[in-house]
């Protein structure tokens, strides 16, 4: 009896769905209407990852709200043959990576087939920085993946805040990077959703405290400031503009203008357009 063994070759392929899905259970990159949550074979300038997930975080601690990339890029072999190419061109990749736009932060991994990841490889990837995914291929539709070592976190320089201050800077920006486009392909939305509201608190704020100092009477300033927070608490959907109206949808609703007076402290003459009247 004749007995044929059919030994099939592993793709690298195969792993990077699987890999990619792993990024967005275990490391927060969005899958959803803004995010593609990560990427197969990717140019990013003189490199090309199997994947790469991104995770966007919006910072509120500041004056204004600015979105944050944060990368995890994934080198892939389908078992041991290879593992010092693959270990040494992640290291070159990680000396290559400062020049890098786009990214607030990086985390580099390897990710390959094995029962047991040796102590020489811990050692190498743990000395710099990269960290270990170990892959165990079951079936065709089940991928295996565990995360046998962390890597470190390596700072870049992100989207300069300045470019996220209008909409049309910050789609332009992203556009020109070509990871970016390709992972974030509705860049408006990610802006009109995350970034405009802040400002348009932020500038609402500003144009009170405007208004403010130009009142003296310190009673003034108080009726003013009940009148504002009232008008916000019945009418949260309004917001400020720099001709000092009222407005909602871009329309406005209301013109504002103090009047500097003697007597009474406090006059605010109200026009509403749409009535022709004041």
């Amino acid at each position: 009896m004749t007995i044929i063994v059919i030994i099939m070759e592993c793709k690298e392929e195969v792993f990077y769905d699987a890999i990619g899905k792993w990024l967005i259970k275990e490391k927060g990159c969005q899958q959803d209407e803004y995010s593609q949550g990560y990427l197969k074979n990717i140019q990013i300038e003189n490199i090309r990852p199997d994947v790469l997930g991104i995770k966007y975080e919006v910072l509120k601690d500041r004056a204004y709200p600015v979105i944050h990339f944060h990368g995890h890029m994934v080198e892939v072999k389908c078992d041991e043959k290879g593992l010092n190419e693959l270990i040494g061109k992640v290291i070159r990749i990680k000396d290559r990576i400062r020049g890098i736009e786009g990214l607030n932060t990086l985390r580099l991994y390897i990710a390959y087939q094995t029962d047991k990841v040796s102590p020489e490889v811990f050692e190498i990837c743990e000395r710099n920085g990269i960290g270990i995914l170990r892959l165990q291929l079951v079936n065709d539709e089940l991928i295996n993946i565990y995360e046998v070592l962390a890597p470190h976190e390596i700072g870049l320089n992100g989207i300069p805040h300045n470019q996220q201050r209008s909409p049309g800077v910050f789609e332009d920006y992203i556009n020109s990077i070509n990871f970016l486009r390709q992972m974030f392909q509705r860049p408006w939305k990610l802006y009109d959703d995350f970034i405009r509201p802040g400002i348009e608190i932020y500038t609402n704020k500003l144009k009170l405290e405007e208004w403010l100092n130009s009142l003296q009477d310190r009673y003034a300033k108080i009726a003013f400031e009940i009148f504002m927070k009232r008008i916000f608490t019945v009418f949260p959907e309004l917001s400020l503009k720099r001709n000092r109206g009222l407005v909602y949808n871009d329309k406005i609703i209301l013109n504002i203008e103090i009047l500097t007076v003697d007597d009474p402290i406090f006059q605010i003459a109200c026009k509403i357009p749409h009535f022709g009247s004041s």
